[in-house]
């Protein structure tokens, strides 16, 4: 067998490059669950800084915040 390869290489294929913050479905919906499991007052998405906050209420809790995370 010859070594040298008279046939160029194909070019791969490159997928364009991914915008710098993009949220699939799934994280959004995973994100809504555990703020509702937690009792969150809100969920807020941001897609310019790539941020998925869970805003939690406001006010005297019964409930301290090592317990709210642990539900998750």
């Amino acid at each position: 067998m010859p070594a040298d390869k008279s046939k160029p290489d194909k070019p791969r294929y490159q997928r364009p490059p991914r915008r710098k913050n993009r949220f699939n479905e799934r994280e959004v919906a995973r994100a809504g669950r555990a703020g509702k499991a937690i009792g969150a007052e809100r969920v807020e998405v941001d897609p310019a800084t790539g941020k998925i906050s869970i805003i939690l209420p406001t006010g005297k809790s019964t409930t301290p915040p090592d317990d709210l995370l642990s539900k998750l």
